[in-house]
């Protein structure tokens, strides 16, 4: 088993198996819906890609010594997103459909539901929304402590490019009470969860709760913005904590840095048991071996340049124990107003011995293009 993940540990889910129960509360929900004779809006919208990603081999990896492993040293993938949306003039309700097609030549084709739900809106303080929805919780950019039903993020690819996240089947009530915003939601297994936001002192502050049969997880997550350039944001959960920054230069020269503390990352010693276990189980170690989840203490930093038809985007994630790192620098360009192209490099540079050091490739070359509509 190769470990070429480079997500932060899973947070808990209370996602199920399917949409079936989401599908029978939007049909409820949709009987519920009042006729009247507003007329209704229809919105069709997404985009369609495809990648070729160059994978080399790190044969000096000790976790895939002479690629035995047997990664490929090329895939080709090919995706398509497709977003509809209906609303009436009045936007008592709103049906949302997320549809997402995946194509590769080295698995299975797969067609799926990212999001699909219906929304009233009975009150002016009051939305209630059934089916499967994304919810993005948490101020930070690169880790989300607190997103406990959020997608899981991968701070290597922070904005998801290919639009593959998928959302928690969930029955959502969102009321607004002067000034404070409170989103509660009902899930599959006797899964709950909670959300409450408020403006204090010109600082956005969120409580965020998540409930299941086994147990509770609490955390909290603020930003300000001081001026028009300056951003400061931060999560807190149980032994999981985002200290971050965001800064615009002149010409929308965009900084981003964060600090990141995991609690249940691993220590010296046990990351060293995990390099012992490769000399002997080299199975169980690949199995363990999950890249950014190897210590406690990470830091990212994120730069961002825009040109006339052009972006350039430079990522640094660096584990701060042993000093090794994930570089990655994109370039992207706009063929036309709807036509953009992208060359997306990857390396892994740290000592010997160090975490990245262990990756089962030696870099992760990307180049692809994108139609959106």
């Amino acid at each position: 088993m190769v470990a070429t993940n480079i997500s932060p540990r899973p947070a808990p889910r209370g996602e199920g198996p399917g949409l079936r129960g989401a599908y029978i509360a939007a049909m409820i929900l949709a009987l519920a819906i009042p006729v009247t004779s507003h007329a209704v809006t229809f919105k069709i919208f997404g985009s369609a890609g495809a990648e070729s990603q160059f994978t080399p081999a790190n044969t000096g990896s000790p976790l895939n010594p002479g690629n035995i492993a047997g990664i490929p040293r090329t895939t080709n993938v090919a995706d398509a997103t497709t977003f509809i949306e209906a609303a009436p003039a009045d936007h008592a309700w709103k049906l949302h459909l997320k549809l997402r097609a995946d194509s590769s030549d080295r698995a299975s084709d797969h067609l799926g539901a990212g999001e699909a739900y219906l929304q009233l809106n009975p009150r002016p303080w009051l939305d209630i929304t059934a089916g499967r929805i994304i919810e993005k919780w948490g101020t930070g950019y690169a880790w989300n402590p607190t997103g406990f039903i959020s997608p899981l993020k991968n701070p290597a690819d922070p904005n998801d490019r290919r639009s593959a996240y998928r959302g928690v089947d969930a029955l959502k009530a969102d009321l607004f009470l002067r000034g404070t915003n409170v989103s509660l939601y009902a899930m599959q297994h006797q899964t709950y969860a909670a959300r409450v936001y408020r403006l204090i002192a010109n600082t956005d502050v969120s409580l965020h709760l998540y409930r299941n049969r086994n147990r509770t997880w609490q955390g909290i997550s603020v930003a300000r913005v001081f001026g028009d350039a300056l951003e400061l944001h931060g999560e807190l959960a149980r032994r999981h904590i985002v200290l971050g920054t965001q800064y615009t230069f002149p010409h929308n020269i965009n900084v981003v840095a964060e600090l990141y503390r995991s609690g249940d990352g691993l220590t010296s010693k046990q990351w060293d048991a995990i390099r012992a276990l490769a000399t002997i189980d080299l199975r169980s170690a690949n199995r363990d071996y999950a890249p950014l989840r190897m210590a406690r203490n990470y830091s990212f930093v994120r730069v961002a340049v825009p040109f006339t038809k052009s972006d350039v985007e430079l990522i640094a994630i660096t584990n701060l124990r042993d000093g090794s790192s994930i570089l990655r620098a994109t370039f992207s360009h706009k063929l036309t107003a709807n036509v953009s192209a992208y060359l997306i490099d990857t390396e892994f540079a740290g000592a010997r011995a160090s975490e990245l050091s262990y990756m089962q490739v030696r870099r992760a070359t990307v180049a692809g293009a994108r139609v959106y509509f």
